[in-house]
């Protein structure tokens, strides 16, 4: 590891410990530095509990980043909204990993990937940042501070995710009572089993492997939304089930 990079590693885990934010410390050559960093917060915080992974369109190139040990929270959760930075909420599908596949350099092909999920379930993945004016940085900054992940609230299950018209579904985001957002579709990916996909081979040729236990969320169906503390929000998919977590 580099001398940048272990710098960038330690200067975002203290940011963890302390609950101080840290501006950016140097520009961000490639992907490969930006993995570095992750593997390196990840490396120091214990085994990763899953991965987060969107795309912007159903052909782009996905982005993924750990979440870290801890990250999986039961339904319905509360945070000490306070404690946070800020506090974004973001509506997902996700999806439960119950096979192992080591590590390796060959490409994990679609059926051998989807063969290693279980499965899918509402998720709710709360939002904040270890970096200071946030909203200014590089985007590869956010995706090295694990996409600004705090935590994903795992919510009901969906057993029939395979069989599902995932651009016709609706979900609906409520907070405090009210409805804030109620739409057909909203997932950039459109179909989240494309990146979910992408995620399994990524981690196995490029992360370590894939265990059994960790989960993966797919972005956002109802964007990012940001709420005060002593918020309460509801995320649902007609049919399918909800999550909640209150701040």
């Amino acid at each position: 590891m580099s001398p940048d990079i272990s710098n960038a590693v330690q200067a975002l885990l203290e940011a963890r410990r302390s609950g101080r934010q840290v501006a950016p410390p140097f520009a961000l050559r490639d992907r490969a530095a930006v993995f570095a960093i992750q593997d390196g917060v990840a490396a120091a915080t214990g085994p990763v509990a899953g991965w987060k992974v969107g795309a912007r369109t159903p052909t782009a190139e996905p982005n993924p980043a750990p979440l870290l040990k801890g990250a999986l929270v039961p339904s319905p959760a509360r945070f000490d909204g306070r404690a946070m930075h800020m506090i974004g909420v973001e509506v997902e599908i996700s999806f439960h990993i119950v096979r192992d596949i080591a590590a390796r350099s060959a490409p994990v092909e679609r059926e051998e990937a989807l063969a290693a999920v279980g499965d899918a379930f509402v998720g709710m993945e709360i939002v904040d940042t270890r970096l200071a004016d946030f909203k200014n940085a590089d985007p590869e900054w956010l995706l090295a501070d694990n996409q600004m992940n705090h935590a994903l609230v795992v919510g009901d299950a969906i057993s029939n995710w395979r069989t599902l018209d995932w651009p016709a579904l609706r979900v609906k985001l409520v907070v405090d009572g009210k409805t804030i957002v109620e739409q057909r579709g909203g997932l950039g990916a459109v179909d989240p089993v494309r990146p979910l996909a992408w995620m399994i081979d990524h981690a196995v040729r490029h992360r370590g492997g894939l265990r059994a236990g960790q989960a993966i969320t797919t972005g956002s169906w109802t964007g990012l939304r940001y709420f005060p503390p002593g918020s309460h929000a509801r995320g649902e998919f007609a049919g399918l089930g909800a999550v909640e977590a209150s701040f």
